[in-house]
């Protein structure tokens, strides 16, 4: 019998972190509803794909809800000492209302650049390739990976493209490990700019603090968490993805041929490389009544965690999930997430990997 308390429920590389996949599958077919360390954890994809559509299963809990909860109201002081306050106007932790608005003011931003968003892929690409040699990992990494999605997350906020080693050293550079660190100093980062509000370049800053003017939730508060909320989920989301597929593809020279000979590969591509990598590893929810899933019930006022990265190694619907397969079809994965709060960003984060590949299988020889 597996000894799962070694399980931590975080990111995990299914390339790299065997043990920890290996314990999720195994619950995935023994136990696909586990007790672990005050969480309830769905393995199976079934389950994982109908608890992130259950309106049940919600984000944060409104004030009356609370009341009635102890367990919950501890659990919340914790989270407001230990986070910064800012935090809770995140709208990533929100439901409907505040959530919707904000949410609504990101898509059409994201719709307003997208016509132009694979042009600027391609020139940022094309800048950064001119400088590696495409054959060694290590160029590659340093001069193209590194800070690629960097210059991307900048001009999406409407930040100069120099400004890309902000999103470097703070999220995945020096500072990397020390999230509440890093977060705190992209808020100083990005302070300066929001104070001169008149003066924003299109991006979405300047549609977020737009909103503030009109007729939606989004305060003057959540005007700098929620550009700082955009300006992580950006980059974070991205970077991880890139620098595995690009390494798989480099470590498999055969695959970056087949990828370069025939470009239409490149969109299953891309989902494949998503749903293997899974760079959100679990999402969390917490139950607003008894939600019976997983062949049980998780009953009123707790935790579930949702394992991304299980769910889209299981087995009843990837033929061969340990395998990265190009053109996988169909391939369902919900590495972005679904429902409600499924990625707003999925459709620009899906051009952005499109577009960076196949610059870089272009160049390879």
């Amino acid at each position: 019998m597996t000894d799962f308390e070694t399980l931590t429920l975080g990111h995990l590389n299914p390339s790299r972190d065997h043990d920890q996949l290996a314990m999720l599958l195994e619950l995935q077919r023994d136990r696909p509803l586990h007790w672990h360390k005050g969480f309830w954890v769905l393995t199976r994809y079934a389950d994982v794909n109908a608890a992130l559509r259950d309106k049940r299963l919600v984000n944060r809990l409104s004030e009356p809800d609370r009341k009635g909860l102890p367990f919950v109201r501890a659990v919340m002081k914790i989270i407001k000492r230990e986070c910064k306050p800012a935090k809770k106007f995140w709208f990533h932790y929100a439901d409907p209302p505040y959530h919707a608005d904000v949410r609504k003011l990101m898509r059409e931003e994201l719709s307003r650049q997208m016509p132009s968003l694979r042009q600027l892929f391609q020139s940022i690409a094309d800048e950064l390739l001119e400088k590696v040699d495409c054959n060694d990992e290590r160029s590659v990494r340093k001069g193209f990976v590194e800070p690629f999605p960097a210059m991307v997350a900048a001009e999406l906020m409407g930040l100069p493209r120099e400004k890309w080693r902000w999103f470097h050293d703070l999220f995945g550079g020096r500072c990397g490990v020390d999230l509440s660190n890093s977060l705190r100093l992209m808020e100083s980062f990005l302070r300066e700019p929001l104070a001169k509000r008149g003066e924003l370049p299109q991006g979405m800053m300047n549609a977020l603090s737009e909103g503030c003017d009109s007729d939606n939730l989004l305060s003057e508060e959540g005007l700098l968490p929620n550009s700082v909320l955009f300006a992580l989920a950006a980059y974070v989301n991205t970077r991880p993805l890139l620098e595995g597929s690009v390494g798989y593809l480099l470590r498999k020279p055969s695959e970056m041929e087949r990828i370069r000979c025939d470009p239409g590969v490149v969109p299953t591509a891309v989902e494949e490389f998503t749903r293997y990598f899974s760079t959100t590893g679990f999402c969390s929810r917490f139950s607003t009544a008894d939600v019976e899933i997983g062949g049980g019930v998780v009953p009123k006022a707790q935790w579930v965690k949702m394992s991304i990265v299980a769910a889209n190694h299981d087995p009843d619907v990837f033929a061969d999930a340990a395998r990265v397969e190009l053109t996988r079809h169909p391939n369902p994965h919900v590495a972005f997430g679904a429902g409600l709060h499924a990625c707003v960003g999925a459709t620009v984060g899906r051009a952005e990997l499109q577009v960076s590949l196949a610059c870089l299988a272009g160049r390879f020889r």
